[in-house]
């Protein structure tokens, strides 16, 4: 005899749980502070966007509107939304950090300012997209980006690592393999950086906050590379045989 076993409801996406209040009040400071734009739902992909103009006024009045469209991840708060060009009023280029489909980045991850605690979260959100977007007017101008930057990828994340090691290239080069987790010195031993002191009262504390901001996923995607594969007969005389 077979027992009918009891069906998984789907989980329930942000903007539904708590019936709906979460929205509702993310709708509400949007709607006072930012009129234009508007949340909507994708019902194919089941996910809610906020989509619409930003108005970009310069110092002599003169006004542009640039359509822009933010996207909510699934466990929305925890983790930030994204925004992107929607029209494609600016070319995806590096320099002026938007990358594939128009996608704006606004910050390297371990700098993020996203406080999913913070009511006022999705505002504070809104107005880093703002200054973003005033930078990109400026670019436009000037040919180059009007503001501190990280570079992209793994350059980007070293120049984070050797910034919180107070810029100093020879502690970042004793003790990048120790941020990467290949190294593990004991925190009563001396510490890679050479300073003669314990790992304990030197650099323990800045590696372990370091690895914990950037994230040891990430440190694995960019430094650990996939192991070749070993070489079987097969590949040998498939490659005699080109």
């Amino acid at each position: 005899m077979y027992h009918r076993g009891r069906s998984r409801s789907k989980p329930k996406t942000w903007f539904e749980r708590a019936d709906g209040c979460v929205l509702r009040a993310e709708e509400a400071l949007v709607k006072e502070l930012y009129p234009l734009l508007r949340f909507r739902l994708d019902a194919d992909a089941g996910q809610m966007n906020l989509e619409g103009d930003f108005v970009l006024q310069t110092d002599c009045g003169v006004s542009t509107l640039i359509a822009i469209r933010v996207e909510f991840p699934r466990d929305y708060p925890d983790s930030e939304p994204v925004a992107f060009d929607a029209a494609g009023r600016f070319p995806a280029l590096v320099d002026r950090h938007i990358i594939r489909n128009g996608q704006f980045c606004l910050w390297l991850p371990p700098c993020s300012p996203w406080d999913k605690n913070d009511p006022n979260r999705l505002v504070r959100f809104l107005d880093e997209v703002m200054v973003f977007l005033e930078r990109q007017m400026v670019f436009d101008v000037i040919g180059v980006w009007p503001g501190g930057q990280y570079k992209h990828g793994a350059d980007g994340y070293e120049e984070f690592m050797l910034a919180r090691l107070d810029g100093n290239q020879s502690h970042f080069d004793s003790l990048f393999p120790v941020i990467l987790g290949r190294v593990h010195p004991g925190r009563n031993e001396l510490c890679p950086c050479g300073s003669h002191k314990k790992y304990k009262r030197c650099h323990a504390d800045t590696v372990a906050g370091i690895a914990a901001q950037i994230g040891h996923g990430t440190l694995k995607r960019l430094y650990d590379k996939p192991k070749p594969r070993p070489v079987c007969g097969e590949d040998l005389r498939s490659s005699a045989a080109a």
